[in-house]
Formats: structure tokens, C-alpha cells, sequence
């Protein structure tokens, strides 16, 4: 358990970062280099370490292909577009749609039944979301809305909803198809990282760095912390975690982020906040009481062989 909340508070690091870097470039090129270099490093340890396993078979590119432009591609740039203009705190919490998502996904793509209580926790937890969409900051108040949701709100809950996506798939190809982590997640981010940088030429022109010493210290210590540690400490907790398990833990991870926008950058959090994250809590503890009993069944019985 120890390690799932050094996971949670590492992956949360990623929105500060994230919003300081984009003081010195572009959205598109930041997701970019960042993915590119991540992926690079991940496929030579990979292949330095087992080359006989550095390779994938063709009945599964349509799988890598989904995962590089969905979960890659299409995740980081619509979220550093809305952490661009939303606070940390904000950006952050969206992924608290994750668990449920995720849920959604095996009920639809596996079959899996929902409980009553299930439907009960989902229901609450997608309640909780609404003082979130509500509060405005001060950057958010002159954008155009729908329904009181903004464009990058929209962004995020898109995003958000092709994460836990790209997850799934993850899953199954590490847990089912038997690929390491690192040769995943290392051909998703380059690929995805190679899309990021053309889409960034050709619609953000040439790349601008404004100060490149600071970008691109600050950017190696995001690809370490958020890409290699954080991305294969995840997939490695699969192989021991559930999904659904692993997902309701992620509570934890705009917890954290919303903790480093105060600290570094004097965000404060609204009563709306607090509000959200007590009933999306509730929620996920209703959601999940079933599977957090079958987890705490599984641990048992590992210690008593």
C-alpha cells in the first residue's frame, strides 16, 4: 500500500510541472519532447536489458496503435491545453472520474455487472463533480460556456475519458498478451510523442523556448518522476492490483496536486472543492466496498500460503 501512495503523490507532480513548463513553450511541443524522450529511454533500457523481448506482434498494432494516439497523443495535449487555463487543483480533481470510467469501460468492453450498491456509488460520485464544474476562476470567467461547462473543462473530461482507456489496453497487453511495462509505454510515448511534435510544427509553428536551461531541467525531472517511474511503477502494480483497485487509489492524486498548486502556486481551493471531494469520496467508498473486500480477501489468502 506503501507504494500506491508514493505512486499517487509522484503522478500528481506532473500538473505543477506541467503548468511551469508552459511558461516557456507550447502545449503541443511540451507534451511532445516530453513523450518523445520518456519513450526513447524506456525502449533502450528495454532493449539493453532483454532485446529478445523487444518486439510486438502484428495482430496487435491495432491495440499500440489506439493506445499511441488516444492515450498518448490525444490525453496529454488536451490536458496541458486546459491546465494552460485552469488551476491545478481543478485539473486535477477531473481525474477523479477515472475509477468510474473504468468501471464503465469493463461493464461495456468485459461484461462485467455493476451491483446495486455500485450503481448507488456511481451515482453519488458523479454528483460530486458538479460543485467542481460550477466553480469558476478568474481565468475561466470570460470563457464561452455550455451548460456552465467551459471548453477546457470539456477538454479535460475528454482527456480523462482516454486515459483510463488507454489503461485498459495497457492492461491487457501487459496482464494477457505478456509485454514488459517498458516496452509498452516506451513505443506509446515515442510514437505518441512523434504525432505531438509534427501536430506542433504544423499548428504552432516553429518550436520557442524562452528560457532553455530552466525548460529543459525542469522537463528531464517531469520525464523521470510522472513518465519512467510513475508510468512502469503502474504497470507493475497491475500484475499485483486490479484496475478497478488501482483506480479507486487515484482519489489520492489531486489530493496531492491540489496540495503543490497551493504550495507553489498560491491556488486556493474554493468551498467547492471541498464539497466535491468529500461526495466524490463517498461515492468511490460505496463503488468500491465490494472490490476492496475481494482485494483484502486476495492479500489473506497470499499470506497464508
Amino acid at each position: 500500500m506503501t507504494f500506491i501512495i508514493l505512486l499517487q503523490a509522484l503522478f500528481a507532480t506532473s500538473f505543477p510541472m506541467g503548468k511551469y513548463l508552459m511558461n516557456f513553450v507550447t502545449p503541443l511541443f511540451l507534451s511532445g519532447t516530453r513523450m518523445f524522450i520518456a519513450g526513447t529511454i524506456l525502449l533502450m533500457y528495454q532493449y539493453a536489458s532483454s532485446s529478445a523481448e523487444f518486439r510486438f506482434k502484428r495482430k496487435h498494432f491495432w491495440i499500440f496503435a489506439q493506445i499511441i494516439i488516444l492515450g498518448m497523443y490525444l490525453t496529454y495535449a488536451l490536458r496541458l491545453y486546459a491546465l494552460n487555463v485552469l488551476p491545478v487543483w481543478k485539473t486535477a480533481f477531473f481525474y477523479n472520474l477515472s475509477p468510474f470510467l473504468s468501471a464503465i469501460y469493463a461493464y461495456l468492453l468485459f461484461g462485467e455487472k455493476l451491483s446495486n450498491k455500485q450503481w448507488i456509488g456511481l451515482a453519488i460520485g458523479l454528483t460530486g463533480m458538479m460543485p467542481i464544474l460550477i466553480a469558476k476562476s478568474p481565468a475561466e470567467a470570460t470563457l464561452t460556456e455550455i451548460f456552465y461547462i467551459s471548453k477546457y473543462e470539456l477538454f479535460l473530461i475528454l482527456s480523462v475519458t482516454l486515459h483510463c482507456y488507454s489503461w485498459v489496453l495497457i492492461q491487457k497487453l501487459v496482464r494477457n498478451k505478456n509485454y514488459q511495462p517498458s516496452m509498452v509505454n516506451g513505443v506509446a510515448m515515442s510514437c505518441g510523442g512523434l504525432l505531438s511534435l509534427i501536430s506542433s510544427y504544423i499548428h504552432e509553428g516553429p518550436a520557442k523556448v524562452s528560457d532553455p536551461s530552466a525548460f529543459f531541467s525542469g522537463l528531464l525531472i517531469m520525464v523521470f518522476i510522472s513518465n519512467i517511474l510513475c508510468h512502469n511503477l503502474y504497470a507493475g502494480l497491475l500484475k499485483k492490483y486490479s484496475a478497478t483497485f488501482m483506480s479507486f487509489t487515484s482519489f489520492l492524486s489531486p489530493l496531492f496536486a491540489a496540495l503543490y498548486g497551493w504550495a507553489f502556486f498560491q491556488e486556493k481551493m474554493s468551498w467547492h472543492f471541498y464539497t466535491s471531494a468529500i461526495i466524490v469520496f463517498i461515492g468511490l467508498y460505496i463503488f468500491y466496498q465490494d472490490e476492496l473486500r475481494k482485494q483484502s480477501n486476495y492479500e489473506e489468502k497470499k499470506i497464508l500460503i
